[in-house]
């Protein structure tokens, strides 16, 4: 199977194929800290053949972390760290950018006993308070901050965490938003709080930097979804990398009989549909057929597969040489939400 390389504004990518942001739980240390094993983790997906690694959530503030484990950008002693993930991928040829991420009122009570997010929150035993206009500029300017040290530690940009039910969902949601200020009601100002981040981190980047988002094709539901999509794309967003929004509850329109991926995928194929920056698709996606199908009928620019990868780290490769590809068994749970080390597939590396 052959691959055409691919373009995100003046960013060459050797293929279309996409490592998405997934968390290695129990790799970094306890402060967030780039380990060896992080490295070689990289190291060796990049190996495999992908043409562009996004780098799992990386949080931009201690207090909004999703686990105690999970990698940090909240100051300038994790560059270095940083940079040695970004260098082991370029040196295989792939392209790399970093996830930029707050949990908001997921954010577990082992790492905060006081979450926050746009509005007061409460389910079950999720609570989380509304978020003053000081503490928005601040998260706002860690996101900053956060893009400025991975242009420092050499990624070739970021992307922003606008899915998965975290922070930026949480003013997206009109399940969670309801503030009557600037930064809730209308779709717009819902969108606010992440467009101020983005545009003060252009004026703070270089021109060659990439900023795209990670959000949702049910955010309230596919029209909406696709509103947002366009008012990105007019802001100046690089990309957009189409998964699920504040919750999983699927898009009402109809999957037709003969696509052969889930409504995810094809939530972002009709995003697609309505905009020209490049959409990347995601979610499922675990054979070399439907990568075929959705890149032969131009339905989305980039394909991610993610734990397709995992399993089995030279993917591209064996599927660009017609090899056997040692696919994921779908373990329930999934060994990787504990420790990748665990993953019956994960020594399997040839």
């Amino acid at each position: 199977m052959e691959f055409r390389p691919q373009k995100i504004k003046n960013l060459e990518i050797k293929n279309p194929i996409v490592l998405p942001s997934m968390v290695c739980f129990s790799f970094a240390n306890k402060n967030g800290f780039v380990s060896s094993k992080n490295i070689e983790h990289y190291a060796s997906i990049a190996k495999g053949g992908v043409g562009l690694i996004i780098v799992e959530a990386t949080c931009v503030t201690k207090e909004g972390r999703l686990s105690l484990d999970q990698l940090g950008i909240w100051s300038d002693e994790y560059i270095e760290g940083l940079s040695k993930i970004a260098q082991v991928c370029h040196e295989q040829g792939a392209k790399v950018l970093i996830q930029l991420h707050h949990a908001g009122l997921r954010t577990p009570k082992n790492v905060s006993q006081d979450p926050i997010t746009s509005s007061y929150y409460q389910k079950g035993d999720l609570v989380a308070r509304e978020m003053s206009i000081t503490e928005i500029q601040k998260i706002q300017n860690d996101f900053i901050q956060a893009a400025i040290r991975a242009e420092k530690a050499g990624f070739d940009g970021i992307e922003l965490h606008g899915a998965h039910s975290y922070l930026m969902t949480q003013f997206f949601s009109l399940k969670v938003n309801k503030r009557t200020d600037n930064y809730g009601g209308t779709l717009e100002n819902r969108l606010r709080f992440t467009t101020e981040i983005y545009q003060s981190i252009k004026e703070k980047v270089g021109n060659h930097f990439i900023v795209g988002i990670r959000m949702g094709c049910n955010e309230n539901d596919l029209k909406t979804s696709i509103k947002m999509a366009q008012k990105f794309e007019e802001l100046g967003m690089d990309f957009l990398h189409v998964s699920t929004g504040f919750d999983n509850t699927p898009i009402r329109e109809e999957v037709p009989e003969k696509f052969p991926c889930n409504w995810i995928v094809y939530g972002a194929t009709k995003i697609k549909e309505q905009v020209n920056i490049p959409v990347i698709a995601v979610n499922a996606i675990k054979t070399k057929e439907q990568i075929a199908y959705l890149l032969d009928h131009q339905l989305v620019d980039f394909v991610a597969v993610g734990r397709g990868q995992l399993a089995d780290h030279h993917f591209v490769n064996h599927m660009k040489k017609d090899k056997a590809i040692v696919h994921c068994l779908g373990c329930k749970p999934c060994r990787w939400f504990f420790n990748g080390d665990q993953c019956p597939r994960h020594r399997i590396k040839k």
